[in-house]
């Protein structure tokens, strides 16, 4: 059985690891800041060493700005330390204690469709500080890429714009339901269980390590998206839209990046996506508004604890 290193566990894409790690039967570490410094490269060595070694580590750690990307032009040192600094120690590390890994990386290094072709993996990042036109967040994810693109034992997974059908403050589709107003572009957009799935993939397959764009097949724009919301969940609300760049800018000032990527070297490795309309639609018709996801995490509980339903009456009554 592999042993996984799971850094960041407790983060939006972290849990999501953990969960489908326990569902292939992994042996998963996962540690947490308070427990460990692992931006430490001695302690995080040591700590591995005492474990036997590992096998493959996932860094699902890093800085990506609370409430958005705007908190990275504030915290320029964490977004440093978290997507910048971090994988060069793990890459170092990697190499001396002889292991693979996965990086946490994201398509939004790229600005435009490409021709209609998408950006594929060896196109260089036209959204960077190379050409001055990028947040700080794109930017130092390109140098990150740069640095870690000729590690041999490194898969660079990109994500881009994450959803599923879990309501939280990270999915595409809970911020497209309480943003006030919205921003239309078309972009392409990985659905997380895929996304992870995929990632988990490339390492029990034997994949060559590299870059790969891990994103669900085609892109769609922001209101097909609204419509297929409109459609299902149809929410009580309206949707409103922001005019063009120069409206939306004036309330954000950080640049945003809307991209193609091309998943044309997942499909040559045997891993295709499936459609991002199909994905998106799944998601919806299973959505789990918050509330509900409170109460499936405390049924869970209750049951591991052996209480059954009884103690949780009083949450039930108030999401009915």
């Amino acid at each position: 059985m592999s042993k996984i290193l799971l850094l960041g566990a407790s983060g939006y894409m972290g849990g999501a690891f953990k969960a489908f790690l326990a569902k292939r039967n992994f042996q998963t570490l996962s540690p947490s800041r308070a427990q460990m410094n692992y931006c430490n490269f001695e302690v995080l060595r040591q700590y591995i060493q005492e474990q036997g070694g590992i096998d493959f580590l996932i860094n699902a750690a890093g800085f990506t700005g609370k409430p958005n990307v705007e908190q990275c032009e504030i915290k320029r040192e964490e977004t440093l330390q978290g997507n910048l600094l971090l994988p060069q120690m793990l890459s170092h590390l990697a190499a001396v204690e002889s292991f693979r890994w996965l990086q946490i990386s994201s398509g939004c290094i790229y600005e435009g469709d490409n021709g209609g072709n998408g950006f594929t993996e060896e196109d260089e990042p036209n959204f960077s500080f190379k050409y001055n036109n990028c947040s700080f967040y794109s930017g130092v994810k390109a140098v990150a890429e740069a640095c870690l693109k000729e590690d041999p034992r490194c898969y660079v997974a990109r994500l881009r714009i994450p959803f599923d059908k879990h309501d939280g403050p990270r999915n595409y589709i809970t911020k497209l339901l309480t943003y006030p107003r919205t921003y239309d572009n078309i972009n392409s957009i990985s659905h997380i269980g895929d996304f992870v799935g995929t990632c988990l993939d490339l390492y029990e397959r034997d994949c060559r390590p590299g870059i790969y764009n891990i994103t669900n097949e085609g892109a769609i724009s922001t209101r097909e998206v609204v419509g297929m919301i409109l459609e299902i969940l149809k929410p009580d609300r309206k949707f409103d839209y922001f005019q063009n760049d120069e409206e939306f800018y004036s309330f954000g000032k950080t640049p945003r990046s809307n991209c193609l990527l091309n998943i044309d070297k997942l499909a040559s490795v045997g891993l295709p996506m499936r459609p991002v309309r199909e994905a998106l639609r799944e998601a919806l018709e299973n959505w789990m508004p918050a509330q509900a996801l409170e109460l499936t995490k405390a049924v869970k509980l209750n049951k591991r604890l052996g209480f059954g339903r009884k103690p949780l009456s009083g949450l039930q009554s108030r999401l009915n």
